[in-house]
């Protein structure tokens, strides 16, 4: 695992965290996470993988501005 991989790891551990205790916080932490692995994916060219990061990243934004 790599450097990268293990703060899209904590990112998304964060995340979890607190969208269970109903915090806004939980939407920065997951655009924060769904970036770090879109560039994992891409370099990894798995860029069918890296697109759908995309699309997460567009309903993390869509669901903060409607929480």
């Amino acid at each position: 695992m790599t450097l990268l991989e293990a703060i899209g790891a904590s990112l998304g551990i964060i995340n979890v965290v607190l969208t269970a205790r109903q915090n806004i916080w939980c939407w920065p932490f997951g655009i924060a996470m769904v970036l770090v692995y879109a560039w994992i994916f891409w370099h990894s060219k798995l860029y069918a993988d890296a697109g759908l990061q995309v699309v997460y990243v567009f309903l993390q934004i869509y669901a903060w501005q409607h929480w």
